[in-house]
This record gives structure tokens, sequence and C-alpha cells, in this order.
């Protein structure tokens, strides 16, 4: 099963997504979530 590990970064004004990316963040997104896949971690740091 292919897929995508890595880090991604996004700097600017995120306050109209920050809804939807913290849901993904609780819900998992993405093919496979049943296996444990389409997870992610937010660092607001």
């Amino acid at each position: 099963m292919g897929g995508f590990v890595g880090k991604a970064e996004y700097r600017g004004e995120l306050g109209e997504f920050l809804s939807m990316i913290s849901l993904g963040e609780k819900v998992h997104v993405g093919k496979g979530t049943g296996f444990g896949l389409g997870r992610y971690q937010i660092d607001t740091s």
C-alpha cells in the first residue's frame, strides 16, 4: 500500500481553514483509515 510520509509546513493566515484541518486530525482522512492510515498531527509552535 503506497502513501505519503513526511512533513508539510504552511504559513500565513490559516484561520479560515483551521477548523477543517483540526477535524481531519481527529477523524483521520483518506484511503486506508481502517488500517490506521491517514493520521496527521498539527504542531502550532
